[in-house]
């Protein structure tokens, strides 16, 4: 297997590097080196690389970014990813392609599984679902897996940062608002590897494991996250969550693409 980690140098990207290291083919282009707005360049790269597998972690994943800059994320989010895909399907490789709990409305009464009706209620989340359909019309050959709320050793996230907050002894405050299912980027990585070999094109979702049935809010993790690392979180005053953009309150995620697909 020749792997392609496009995005290498963001949280998830790095975390791919890290953990495929053992790979004897493995290559990952950062922003710098590969601007997948940019279709030539994404062309030649994977012309050059001749990868089997194109794995796509590049994105714009701020969601006030996104609001702030529709236009922008629209190039970053829907047609780099079909970019990707389209080189991909040149060298016969198949795509895949990270997407995000963000494609539901987070108002249902039940956690999220593949078949579930999409409504994203921000750009960031219409963006993404539209990147999913452009990959999959851009190359057959394709996966998409809906990650959510993604926490590991690169890059900023709610664990990192009550971590650092509980180092420095200063208060974080974090929403108590929202129920979702964090997910680690190590089994991220590692579902991907098993669903790129085992599973058949179409969208996954892939749910956190951080307790049964897999789901969490942001301000309650904190003084677990902080007792992980032996340390004593401040606990000030939670608040509902702050976004310029409308994000769903419930974005649980669920699975049945290991019992009905495969």
């Amino acid at each position: 297997m020749t792997v392609l980690v496009v995005g290498a140098g963001g949280r998830l990207g790095s975390e791919f590097m890290d953990r495929l290291a053992s790979l004897d083919d493995l290559t990952g282009l950062t922003h710098v080196q590969c601007d997948i707005t940019d279709s030539l360049a994404v062309e030649r790269a994977v012309l050059g690389l001749q990868p089997t597998v194109v794995i796509n972690c590049a994105a714009q994943s701020s969601i006030d970014a996104c609001e702030k800059d529709r236009d922008q994320a629209y190039r970053i989010n829907v047609l780099g990813a079909r970019n990707v895909a389209h080189a991909a399907y040149k060298v016969a490789a198949k795509v895949v392609h990270i997407s995000t709990d963000y494609v539901f409305d987070g108002t249902a009464d039940h956690a999220y599984v593949e078949w579930d009706t999409s409504n994203p209620i921000n750009w960031y989340g219409r963006t993404k679902l539209m990147s999913e359909e452009a990959v999959r019309r851009a190359n057959p050959d394709s996966l998409v897996l809906r990650i959510a709320y993604v926490y590991g050793a690169h890059g900023d996230n709610p664990v990192t940062a009550v971590v650092r907050a509980a180092q420095a002894g200063t208060p974080l405050t974090l929403p108590d608002d929202q129920v979702m299912s964090p997910t680690s980027a190590s089994e991220i990585v590692q579902q991907t590897m098993l669903s790129s070999s085992a599973a058949p094109s179409g969208p996954t979702t892939l749910p956190g494991r951080a307790r049964p049935p897999g789901t969490t809010s942001p301000a309650p993790s904190r003084r677990p996250s902080a007792w992980t690392f032996s340390l004593s979180p401040c606990m000030p005053p939670t608040s509902p969550a702050a976004s310029r953009a409308p994000c769903g309150l419930r974005s649980r995620t669920s699975t049945c693409a290991w019992s009905v697909r495969t």
